[in-house]
């Protein structure tokens, strides 16, 4: 039904974290892009025909997670540029590594406070403006996107309507894919459903290639005590064989949040 992996960031290095994940159980490993020494740039071609082995000897399936200064509504022209090339180099690496997806977060707007303490986001006061910029980098995506690897698409940062409206639009080439958080589907302040993006990703389901699951006490903490909010999930997805991401550390505590989905998945 499900593939159960965990997020890789502090590991000395990918093949460490390959042996650890298959020493501990997991079947994937989704690698930040954001430490130093997951860096494409650490890496010959050689070395990662060698880690592409190794995953496959010890059955353990590798995936790609952005850095999270990587942002798709960049406002200067030149970041852009430097963006999209930025996203073509981390795509050829993942092939290269033999990776099944790479995942982005849309990226955050500018956020003012004003003088009763109230949050503006730029993205909500400009919502036509920042939906252009997104759909440039969206079409960047599509027209480099490569067959058998899945780019995604995180419902994270301010995931509002205007940049779902893009997604509805593209997702349909085949070429854009969604990486489905749980716990963000979720208001952090109340911890109720957000009814918006629960109706958009039950919409695009078959578009899901990879979902994510973390704890609702606190960002990315402990999962026992929800297990009602996260089967809501797993009823919609369990035909699907999807990697199911962990995004708890250190690794004990991975460990028991693997102990709780193996229960929900019995």
């Amino acid at each position: 039904m499900f593939n159960i992996g965990y997020r890789t960031i502090y590991q000395k290095n990918i093949p460490s974290a390959i042996r650890e994940a298959k020493a501990n159980g997991f079947k994937v490993i989704e690698i930040h892009l954001t430490s130093p020494q997951f860096l494409p740039s650490q890496y010959s071609l050689k070395e990662l025909k060698s880690i592409k082995k190794l995953a496959e000897k010890e059955n353990v399936i590798l995936q790609l997670h952005a850095p999270l200064e990587q942002s798709l509504i960049f406002i200067d022209k030149q970041l852009r540029v430097g963006g999209k090339k930025q996203i073509k180099e981390m795509v050829k690496f993942g092939i290269n590594l033999g990776a099944k997806c790479l995942t982005f977060h849309p990226g955050k707007a500018a956020i003012y406070h004003n003088a009763d303490g109230q949050k503006i986001k730029d993205d909500e006061v400009y919502p036509e403006f920042y939906k252009k910029l997104f759909e440039d980098s969206v079409k960047h995506i599509i027209s480099i996107a490569p067959k058998n690897f899945f780019i995604c698409i995180e419902n994270t940062d301010n995931f509002t309507p205007q940049y779902q409206k893009v997604l509805n639009k593209y997702l349909p080439t085949g070429k854009l894919f969604l990486t489905w958080d749980i716990r963000k589907n979720y208001f952090y302040t109340t911890n109720d459903l957000i009814k918006k993006q629960w109706e958009f990703v039950k919409k695009n389901k078959d578009y899901v290639k990879n979902l994510h699951i973390s704890g609702f006490n606190t960002a990315h903490g402990d999962i026992r005590g929800w297990e009602e909010k996260l089967h809501r999930f797993i009823e919609l997805f369990k035909n699907k064989n999807l990697p199911l991401i962990i995004e708890i550390m250190p690794l004990q505590y991975a460990l028991k949040a693997k102990e709780v989905i193996n229960q929900l998945l019995k």
